[in-house]
């Protein structure tokens, strides 16, 4: 069936763009992220830069993957419903552990594509969502593509993740004119 190539296409670019543009968000504050996954008492603060390079690498390797298309069929959808699921679960911790209903209200967006990214909000909800995309996405079948079609398809994964930053930037540019100022984000905690 013709509808199911589109979908299949379509679920691989919603899952390339939203991790590439969290490795980009994460990437661009690692200093925060750091600080945020010490935060988590997890890991022994010896062992958190080298986390978050490793949360980083594999965020990059799941936008790098779905952006290629029908390659990693079967592979790149689990990988990313288990980080989608793991970094939901960190998320629930954090509310749970920072003081109740009052602390979770504040932290209902995320940090984790920077500060003011269109992608920051409800993010428990939006893991959701994008949990759903992947099982979609493995449940279709698609064919290879060709190189002319997938050098488009990063093109348009690209664009789309220039576009994220460039609204994320001018929210950020018009708080600084009111006054609020810039805030970093980094947070490791959702995907």
């Amino acid at each position: 069936m013709h509808w199911e190539n589109e979908t299949a296409w379509l679920c691989d670019f919603a899952m390339a763009v939203v991790f590439a543009a969290s490795a980009y968000g994460k990437g661009q504050a690692m200093t925060d992220m750091r600080l945020e996954m010490m935060a988590y008492k997890l890991l022994p603060a010896r062992l958190v830069p080298a986390a978050a390079w490793s949360v980083l690498a594999l965020e990059w390797a799941l936008a790098a993957a779905f952006a290629a298309g029908g390659k990693l069929e079967g592979i790149k959808e689990p990988a990313a419903i288990v980080v989608l699921l793991g970094m939901t679960w960190l998320s629930r911790r954090r509310n749970r552990t920072a003081g109740g209903k009052d602390r979770a209200r504040e932290t209902d967006g995320c940090g984790c594509f920077g500060a003011n990214h269109p992608l920051g909000k409800r993010p428990m909800l939006r893991n959701a969502i994008f949990v759903a995309i992947a099982v979609a996405g493995w449940m279709t079948e698609r064919p290879a593509a060709s190189g002319a079609g997938l050098a488009a398809f990063a093109f348009a994964v690209a664009s789309a993740v220039w576009l994220l930053e460039a609204r994320k930037l001018q929210k950020e540019i018009g708080q600084g004119r009111n006054g609020e100022g810039r805030t970093g984000g980094g947070h490791v905690s959702e995907s």
